[in-house]
């Protein structure tokens, strides 16, 4: 696999359970080495050289919280060994409980908080010290609607306010969708596809098309002229798949210069759900493991 976070930026990494995505997680984070190939965090080996971590903002698959401490001595802990500089400390530990509405349970021990809570303090955790590298295993994880949702503005807002790169993973698309700049696929350790959200979407046609006419003439026209794109025709009824608006204002065109009259025209962004099952064909791997 080959792929780059560009700075300002936020990169969503999807695939089946057993694709991969949490192995090259540890990898980009130096949590493992890499049996070939290379891996680079603003230049630097993260194996090699663990000092570029402080750089990272990194939420795993495990907690990795003291459950009998506090949230504030959770976070103070691990922002210590991460900037060494108590003063410092103070300040991110103040800063990232009021993003993330933890002052009210910071004197909490870290157990007796919902899981949903528990999440927000690992998301708090990664942010301290704003770091210039993002990268989050399901971060969405046991957050509820609301926080999913604010979750979803921050990471578009740090990104480009900071000049960060943020990579997450999810099984959830509809988060990718909202928040993506970029977009990894990955299968059996592949990368299947690796770019922007809307070359996605254009590369795989991802504009629906769907109109009902009376003229089964007029949409035997439309079908010839846009034959690669057609998914259905019968009587009175035609869909088809475009690239981009381009092509539908095409179609368009061509629907008034032949005068065919329509009972209904819908045009609709295909879901990246449905997307992503078309590079799986619609199946899973059957591999275990991340």
């Amino acid at each position: 696999m080959s792929l780059g976070i560009r700075p300002g930026s936020v990169h969503a990494l999807l695939g089946h359970n057993g694709a991969g995505k949490t192995t090259s997680i540890r990898l980009l984070v130096g949590l493992l080495r890499p049996d070939s190939g290379q891996v680079r965090v603003m230049g630097v080996d993260p194996y090699r050289n663990p000092s570029v971590r402080r750089h990272i903002g990194y939420v795993g698959e495990n907690e990795g919280l003291y459950r009998g401490l506090s949230v504030a001595v959770n976070l103070t802990r691990f922002c210590l060994s991460k900037l060494a500089a108590p003063d410092t400390c103070r300040r991110e530990v103040a800063r990232v409980a009021e993003t993330f509405e933890l002052s009210a349970i910071l004197d909490k021990k870290v157990g007796e908080l919902s899981s949903g809570n528990r999440q927000r303090v690992v998301l708090a955790r990664a942010f301290l010290g704003t770091p210039r590298v993002v990268i989050l295993d399901e971060p969405f994880n046991k957050l509820d609607p609301v926080w999913r949702a604010r979750l979803r503005g921050f990471l578009r807002n740090y990104a480009e306010e900071n000049g960060a790169g943020v990579l997450f993973s999810t099984h959830v698309l509809s988060d990718v969708e909202e928040v993506a700049d970029f977009v990894t696929i990955l299968r059996r350790g592949m990368v299947v596809f690796y770019g922007s959200l809307d070359s996605l979407q254009s590369s795989a046609k991802g504009i629906e098309v769907r109109i009902a006419s009376r003229d089964r003439a007029g949409l035997e026209v439309l079908a010839q002229a846009f034959a690669d794109g057609v998914e259905r025709v019968a009587d009175g009824f035609l869909v088809m798949n475009l690239s981009d608006l381009k092509e539908v204002y095409g179609l368009l065109r061509l629907v008034a210069e032949k005068r065919i009259p329509l009972d209904s025209l819908e045009v609709k962004r295909i879901s990246l759900e449905r997307l992503y099952l078309d590079y799986y064909g619609g199946g899973g791997d059957g591999d275990e493991g991340n």
